[in-house]
């Protein structure tokens, strides 16, 4: 058995199992909700549904073709074999986006063995504080990037010594070429734990498939690296500079990443509670940990409270900006995890109260924060339905920025993403018949259909243009 394996030992408290099933379970759940109303076509991801219903077929073109078609491929089934429309077809790829990440974690579960069950928290930590923060953004590739290559990790480090698993390993690193980009950071720490277990490996198979697999990863990473100094989209990668440099991955527009403060404050705490447990082992005191712990009570009290009663705490466009923070987040637990490895003591550190305690505290407040992100996007989707069904022809923008209802106001602006704007007016229409369009900002840079021309709207099934068109007509012999 290896160094890192001989220094996991104990198992996991029942406090632990428990946390984490709840956690689980309740962010399945409320998955589930937010995909009632299609939360996941946010930004991006409304353009992608379109795409893939309207050709029944995968929509592949950039370098993140694996997880491309993860979460395509149940759309690509509905729309071909059964007459799903296409607002339950979002419905569908609302709940495939935001449950994988969660998916992903669970079967890390099963692939630590039984007594070492405790390091299931480096992975539910690195969804409730990375993918948490980014998740009103469901489509960001990077989140469910990160939540397989948590699963690349795990079997290197808990299952490595048994050759079978190498070449499970092996087999499941393939796609790593083809994930993402913006994952080469975490993708560095595999590398290294793959070289620890390369130097304690028991046999020269065992060694020539990590060599193999090492030789892989680099290339990967070069790959990975190549993509980001010069990427597919130019405006892409500016665009997540730009946010990097002024913060609005936290703070944009007057509202501010409320998940993404909530994940950051919990890794201070757990890291308070890490530097109060190593002084207290030799004076069992807990005065330290016991006054973090209610520093960390209090600041849920306050985030529950802000995320349920402060306008400002939903920002959807804070956290599309957010949308590369699962990799990093995933990149330092990977790291402090593979470290801690190495000291037998650190399990007992895991499986104690105050660190259980804050983690089904976080997950508490990530899951109050995203249902109160679903009942403000919920609001979004009832008013833009009432805007489409009272309303025909092609509508400016610019005109449906004042109905009288400030919070409708508030939130028709915080979810405008200006090139998908008409995208929304197809697929929430109400019983799929299109009476109107709203159209994109003026600023707004060409478009990929333009809604004034019919001859240009995408053709869908169980979509009925029939009274836009008469009204765009209409509209049209009017101006003459």
């Amino acid at each position: 058995m290896t160094p890192i394996a001989e220094a996991r030992r104990p198992r996991a408290s029942r406090e632990l199992a428990l946390v984490f099933w709840i956690s689980i379970a309740t962010n399945f759940v409320g998955s589930v909700y937010a995909s009632i109303q299609a939360r996941g076509p946010y930004s991006d991801g409304v353009a992608y549904l379109v795409g893939v219903y309207q050709d029944r077929w995968f929509l592949l073109f950039d370098t993140r073709t694996v997880v491309q078609l993860l979460r395509q491929a149940p759309i690509v089934f509905a729309s071909r074999y059964t007459s799903a429309s296409l607002f339950e077809c979002g419905q569908l790829f609302s709940l495939v986006m935001l449950t994988l990440p969660w998916f992903f974690c669970l079967l890390c579960w099963f692939i630590l063995p039984k007594d070492q069950k405790q390091w299931i928290l480096f992975p539910l930590l690195a969804a409730l504080a990375g993918f948490m923060a980014t998740s009103v953004h469901a489509v960001g590739e990077a989140a469910i990037a990160a939540g397989y290559e948590w699963l690349i990790l795990f079997v290197l480090l808990f299952r490595a010594h048994q050759t079978p698993w190498l070449l499970l390993w092996i087999g499941i690193i393939l796609p790593a070429f083809r994930l993402h980009e913006g994952t080469f950071t975490f993708l560095t720490v595999i590398v290294v734990a793959a070289v620890m277990a390369f130097r304690s490996a028991r046999s020269r198979l065992q060694r020539a498939i990590l060599g193999v697999g090492v030789l892989y990863l680099i290339g990967t990473i070069a790959y990975q690296i190549r993509w980001v100094i010069f990427p597919q989209f130019q405006h892409d990668r500016d665009a997540v500079v730009n946010g990097l440099l002024h913060g609005e991955f936290l703070y944009y527009d007057g509202h501010f990443n409320l998940q993404l403060i909530n994940g950051l404050v919990a890794l201070l705490i757990l890291t308070m509670l890490g530097v109060a447990w190593v002084r207290e082992i030799d004076k069992p005191s807990k005065v330290a940990s016991q006054v973090v712990i209610v520093t960390w009570v209090l600041f849920c009290i306050v985030s529950v409270i802000f995320a349920t009663m402060v306008e400002q705490s939903f920002a959807p466009f804070a956290q599309l900006q957010a949308r590369y923070h699962p990799p990093l987040v995933g990149t330092l637990l990977a790291s402090i995890m593979v470290g801690l490895l190495q000291y037998k003591a650190s399990s007992r550190f895991l499986t104690s109260g105050p660190v259980v305690f804050t983690i089904l505290l976080l997950s508490t407040i990530q899951l109050v924060a995203d249902l109160a992100s679903t009942e403000r996007w919920n609001a979004f989707v009832a008013d833009l339905r009432v805007r489409l069904s009272i309303s025909q022809g092609l509508i400016p923008w610019e005109t449906t920025l004042h109905t009288g209802d400030a919070r409708a106001d508030i939130n028709w602006q915080l979810i405008k993403i200006g090139w998908v704007v008409p995208y929304f007016s197809i697929v929430y229409a109400p019983n799929g018949v299109v009476r109107a369009i709203i159209n994109s900002p003026i600023e707004t840079k060409p478009l990929p259909f333009n809604p004034a021309e019919i001859k240009l709207l995408p053709p869908l099934q169980g979509i009925d243009y029939a009274p836009y068109e008469k009204s765009l007509l209409e509209q049209a012999q009017r101006n003459r």
